[in-house]
């Protein structure tokens, strides 16, 4: 059976989850390549791949995909890598520059803002570079290590996973694994969950080696990995990203929610009006 070509996101809070792929013992069971969030979902959606770690959001603009259960990029209530930083309150902003990699987050940002700020607010994509994207807009959204880089001293700052929670009291869900259709890998979700067990038993490991690159304390992005960030998709993370579809749907983000369909058993989340009740 060929190799599987896999994508996966550039970013600290990814590497967990391919260790196993990359470092471990099933080093050379896929191929793999690496990009933007953006980048990702594009090569999934022209099948350049078989899997892909893609934005959450993704799922509804792509057709036909399945999800490997039980892994997922999240947070319970601060990201720390996923940050608003504006010139002025949530509440007066007008204009947002977004990070040109993000999919997720920017939809989660305009379903908060619809919700803040007072203003008809406009967005357009930028590179992150923080002291530009705020020289022509009232704020600009940064993810992944560009937001743990920013020095955001003297700016206002909203963690979107803290604000998501405030509003709803759920966790939210970055990103998880997608298969294409027509992608015939039995038993996938085995080599990809082991190698996230290996991940998450070196986290340590994997923020030594990432502090010298990006310029951060070990220690603070062992916290990082251990407490902002957390890789399971279970039922409330389901719970959450059924909310999340639903209310994007109704800010015209994307034609329709869907129900995730898991990878191997065809097994379709439960959805819908049981969760109508989150807050």
């Amino acid at each position: 059976m060929p190799i599987p070509r896999v994508a996966t996101v550039d970013y600290l809070n990814a590497r967990p989850l391919v260790w196993g792929f990359t470092h471990g013992t099933r080093t050379g069971s896929v191929s793999l390549l690496r990009g933007t969030p953006a980048r990702c979902a594009r090569q999934l959606s022209a099948a350049e791949v078989d899997v892909a770690l893609i934005p959450s959001i993704e799922y509804l603009r792509i057709p036909g995909l399945t999800v490997l259960p039980s892994m997922a990029i999240a947070s319970r209530r601060q990201a720390r890598s996923v940050l608003l930083v504006s010139r002025v309150a949530a509440a007066e902003i007008r204009t947002v520059a977004l990070d040109a990699s993000s999919r997720t987050s920017a939809a989660l940002l305009q379903i908060l803002l619809e919700r803040r700020s007072r203003h008809r607010v406009s967005y357009h994509e930028v590179e992150p570079q923080l002291h530009r994207m705020l020289e022509k807009s009232d704020a600009a959204l940064l993810i992944g290590d560009a937001a743990l880089q920013a020095r955001t001293e003297g700016w206002k700052v909203y963690d979107l996973a803290a604000e998501w929670h405030a509003m709803t009291g759920l966790p939210f869900v970055f990103a998880f694994w997608a298969v294409r259709p027509g992608a015939h890998l039995p038993r996938l979700s085995e080599p990809f969950l082991d190698s996230k067990r290996q991940g998450l038993a070196r986290r340590e490991s994997i923020a030594q080696e990432a502090a010298s690159e990006l310029g951060i304390a070990a220690e603070d992005l062992t916290e990082y990995l251990h407490s902002n960030i957390y890789y399971d998709l279970g039922e409330e993370e389901i719970k959450s990203l059924w909310l999340f579809y639903r209310l994007a749907r109704e800010s015209g983000l994307v034609e329709a929610a869907r129900e995730l369909v898991l990878h191997d058993s065809g097994m379709r989340t439960a959805a819908g009006a049981e969760w109508a009740g989150a807050r």
